[in-house]
């Protein structure tokens, strides 16, 4: 009897901030499964906080339940409105995240930036200082604490791919999954 060995999937890790964030994360993973993509997106989510916090949170998560050679990638996704704010409260979130060799992908502005801009048409769209409100226009539905399945059910790979094209941290993010 032949015994196969079963490849172990490549880990991801990614820190988020909030619940909609990790169903982002869960929805590129759901990305990740169709493309037939032999990776696993672990998701360590934060408690909210400015993005030091968010990165100090993911930096615990990571030192709790792994141990650092298992993860092929480390990642934090933090909205790119906060970084000024928090530099001038003397919080720099990229100085944390080089100590615990975590690598920042910032979503312009925000997470609903980029979800309004994943929607056709809008992937270059500039997005003004209230990206929920704007979002909402073209997503009456929208919530913050959405789902993974809200948004298979409303977006595909192909709207990714498409954003991306206008999005250089989303171009970096999908090329690190192999998307």
């Amino acid at each position: 009897m032949r015994r196969y060995k079963v490849p172990l999937r490549r880990v991801i890790f990614i820190g988020v901030e909030g619940v909609s964030d990790r169903a982002f994360v869960t929805f590129l993973q759901n990305c990740c499964d169709e493309k037939g993509l032999h990776l696993h997106l672990n998701v360590g989510l934060g408690h909210g906080g400015d993005s030091v916090s968010v990165v100090e949170e993911a930096a615990r998560y990571l030192n709790r339940h792994f141990e650092r050679r298992d993860i092929s990638d480390k990642l934090v996704m933090l909205d790119s409105d906060r970084i000024r704010q928090d530099k001038q409260a003397g919080r720099d979130a990229q100085s944390v995240a080089s100590k615990e060799n975590l690598e920042l992908i910032f979503l312009h502005p925000n997470l609903e930036g980029l979800l309004l801009r994943l929607h056709e048409g809008h992937g270059n769209r500039r997005i003004g200082n209230n990206a929920e409100a704007e979002l909402r226009k073209v997503w009456p539905e929208y919530s913050k604490q959405l789902t993974a399945d809200q948004l298979s059910q409303r977006f595909a790979l192909s709207d990714l791919q498409r954003a991306a094209r206008y999005d250089t941290e989303l171009k970096r993010l999908l090329k690190i999954l192999g998307l």
